[in-house]
């Protein structure tokens, strides 16, 4: 369990027992009665020390991924049952009165919600997370750092990783290309570079061929050498030592913050407006012209894996809406297409995309499945913008590249913007798109349509 779902729980927890409490003395109607304001707050802070205190001594929320259901629930039920126990014992010394029903009505509460939270919590995680997978890495360095990942790897098999061998920099100078056929050959899906002796211009290269294979780099020095790579990022867990994620977004934190971030704009935006707008969207499409309010096209995803994009239908329903871009004067477009196109409210529909993990708020654009086929042939670095999930809007986007790619150079710099989104992403960068995004929509683009 992460340290940020950690203190969520205990956050949630102690909120939740002061309100069974609260609750207690306004249900119990004998309770309410005799009540004072030093009763209320004897018990509060009985209970609050005494869950602190438990907590730091025991910590109940060390749930690992191997333990049953069974095995959690009676862990949990223990620790009440304990905290019981040391609220008794204080109310005792402290020679305090509640009846046997208040205490029973407050524990009878806080079970109920404290289970009823945390099964929620756990199904919301399941939903919005993807399956442990297997997942194949290789060493870079075999040393003491190398070997202490190789190890707990080796004594944690509940996290699916799996060694695929050894590398080492050394005198060889065509490294990457020699990684690069082995990844090509065998699946890799992240690879740990424990250097001793590397330059800066191979780290790049490294970092580089990492983005454009999809595959997650990871800098790892050994704490107690004073050895330090040449290249610093921002620190992640400090699992093995000194262990930096290349890429922002590699980071479990940053993914936590920016997939509540989504959640929570996304379930905004469907509740305040899309359950006002879709009936009216819907209404004015169908008097409009033919076919279904939704247009539903596969396109990249992250990883490169395709998924289904939702927007609004501003098209005749046509057989080359999955190979042909629109263009200016489109005669596929319908009337109300142009206005709904102009305006962006057709990629409304893609918070539902967001809501349910295939997208971001922010993020690089999805493209057509052959889009993306044929600018992979062409542009170098193409793939690497698909290492995040696809946004509703971009940095390519709001700084003016959207909508038809007349020309290569277009698409170049859309793929340099979103490479650099990817590289240099930060919670107040994605704020500031949105922002910019929103100035850009009310002053209009010409290259909407």
């Amino acid at each position: 369990m992460s340290g940020v779902v950690k203190i969520l729980f205990f956050l949630g927890d102690l909120t939740f027992l002061n309100i069974s409490i609260l609750l207690s003395f306004y249900l119990d109607k004998n309770a309410l009665t005799a009540a004072n304001t030093s009763d209320k707050v004897y018990l509060l802070i009985f209970s609050n020390l005494a869950w602190l205190f438990l907590v730091m001594v025991s910590n109940p929320y060390n749930v690992t991924k191997g333990w049953s259901a069974s095995k959690i629930v009676k862990s949990q039920l223990a620790f009440i049952f304990i905290h019981l126990l040391i609220v008794a014992s204080l109310i005792f010394f402290f020679k305090r009165t509640y009846s046997v029903f208040q205490i029973s009505m407050i524990y009878g509460l806080f079970v109920l919600i404290f289970f009823s939270w945390k099964g929620i919590t756990y199904y919301f995680r399941k939903v919005f997370t993807p399956e442990v997978q297997t997942k194949n890495y290789i060493l870079i360095g075999e040393n003491e750092a190398s070997r202490e990942i190789r190890k707990y790897y080796l004594l944690n098999p509940q996290l699916g990783y799996r060694f695929l061998g050894y590398f080492e920099f050394g005198l060889v100078t065509s490294i990457i290309e020699e990684i690069r056929a082995f990844c090509v050959e065998r699946e890799v899906h992240e690879i740990y570079c424990c250097p001793s002796n590397v330059d800066e211009q191979t780290l790049k290269q490294l970092v580089n061929f990492g983005l454009d294979s999809l595959i997650k780099i990871k800098i790892v020095v050994d704490s107690s050498s004073t050895q330090q790579p040449s290249i610093q990022f921002d620190d992640s867990e400090n699992r093995f030592g000194t262990n930096v994620s290349v890429i922002p977004l590699d980071e479990t934190r940053n993914q936590f913050f920016k997939r509540v971030f989504d959640i929570l704009f996304s379930s905004a935006f469907l509740i305040l407006v899309m359950s006002w707008l879709l009936p009216i969207i819907t209404t004015m499409i169908k008097l409009d012209s033919k076919g279904p309010v939704f247009f539903r096209q596969l396109r990249s995803g992250e990883t490169n894996k395709p998924f289904w994009c939702f927007k609004f239908r501003t098209m005749v329903v046509n057989q080359e809406s999955d190979s042909k871009q629109a263009t200016k004067d489109d005669p596929r477009i319908t009337k109300l297409g142009h206005f709904l196109r102009r305006s962006s409210i057709d990629e409304l529909p893609q918070f539902i995309n967001v809501f349910i993990g295939n997208m971001s708020v922010v993020g690089p654009r999805p493209h057509m499945l052959k889009h993306t086929e044929e600018y992979s042939k062409v542009i170098e670095k193409f793939l690497g913008r698909h290492y995040v999930k696809p946004g509703i809007t971009g940095l390519a986007q709001c700084m003016g590249y959207r909508g038809e790619t007349k020309d290569l150079s277009d698409m170049e710099n859309r793929v340099r913007l979103d490479r650099y989104y990817i590289e240099n992403w930060t919670f107040w960068l994605d704020i500031k798109i949105i922002f910019l995004t929103v100035v850009s929509l009310i002053r209009g683009s010409d290259k909407a349509f």
